[in-house]
């Protein structure tokens, strides 16, 4: 691995990101998997197939991979895309955390890729990571920016202040780490 994270800035434009928003409303389902930390968003998935029809995610995510990480991948993306929105009314947060899959499955969550999909703006939801230190993301705070990081690392969302920041999470799962 090369990096601790990588991002693209402006992957995608305001269209986009409403079309993604419009898509996760009418189709989202409830998803209620608990965390073993505490997490005061709302979250809804969607079919990854429908993220893909308005930009090649895949290509991305699979080029970043290449240039960034270069760990093993399945190509194929099966999970569903996970929206967070996470609200100044709630004090919306995700305190410190790493991402996994189910104890039981024959696939390890290798990378977590994140996409700001907020319309308007918020106070607060800073991103960290952990990396021998907290880290400020803070290349996250811009709409449209795509930050891809190793599931396994530690990471946090602070608490939103003002606002609402919505974000989409994709996980890119691969052959059990040897």
């Amino acid at each position: 691995m090369k990096f601790t994270y990588f991002f693209m800035k402006n992957f995608l434009n305001t269209k986009e990101i409403k079309k993604i928003n419009s898509v996760a409303k009418r189709t989202g389902k409830p998803f209620h998997k608990s965390a073993p930390t505490i997490k005061t968003s709302t979250c809804t998935t969607f079919p990854y197939a429908e993220l893909n029809k308005i930009k090649d995610f895949k290509s991305a995510t699979l080029w970043i991979n290449r240039e960034a990480f270069g760990v093993d991948l399945y190509e194929n993306i099966n999970d569903p895309v996970v929206q967070n929105v996470y609200s100044s009314k709630h004090q919306g947060q995700y305190k410190w955390h790493f991402d996994s899959e189910p104890h039981q499955s024959n696939y390890t969550s290798k990378l977590t890729t994140l996409i700001n999909l907020s319309e308007k703006p918020y106070q607060g939801g800073d991103f960290f990571i952990f990396d021998g230190k907290e880290v400020l993301i803070k290349e996250l705070n811009e709409p449209g920016t795509l930050f891809t990081f190793p599931s396994f690392y530690l990471h946090k969302v602070s608490p939103v202040t003002q606002g609402e920041r919505i974000t989409g999470t994709i996980f890119m799962t691969g052959p059990k780490w040897k």
